[in-house]
């Protein structure tokens, strides 16, 4: 048998990497997109192809053709530590910046109030 011949195998992981690939540019597009009904709609593809993905990968796993490594416990629990201190720093990022919109929406008011308050010693201003 030739290693380039197309199998069921061959074709079955295929089918794997694609839809991983498609996942991956779904969720980039609803992290990316502004209206609401398109971005439930690409939610809804994406659940699907989570769903599909998940019969193939359990067909294959089935027939032998895919075995996912095995994660050390070592592994398991760095992993667990990264993303708790990822998800730290993403809250004080999103606190940070909460604050500076708080300052500039501040600054902005504060620079409405002033350009709309009379300067002229409590007198209307009125050029003849």
């Amino acid at each position: 048998m030739y290693q380039d011949q197309v199998t069921d195998k061959n074709l079955c992981l295929a089918l794997i990497n694609q839809l991983k690939w498609s996942a991956t540019c779904l969720t980039g597009k609803i992290l990316e997109c502004a209206d609401d009904q398109l971005r439930q709609e690409y939610m809804q593809i994406l659940n699907r192809t989570f769903a599909e993905q998940k019969r193939v990968f359990d067909f294959a796993h089935q027939q032998g053709w895919y075995q996912p490594m095995m994660a050390e416990q070592q592994m398991i629990g760095q992993v667990q530590s990264d993303t708790q201190k990822l998800m730290m720093e993403q809250q004080h990022s999103m606190g940070n910046m909460h604050q500076i919109a708080q300052q500039q929406s501040i600054q902005s008011q504060g620079m409405y109030n002033y350009q709309n308050q009379n300067h002229y010693g409590g007198q209307p201003y009125y050029s003849r």
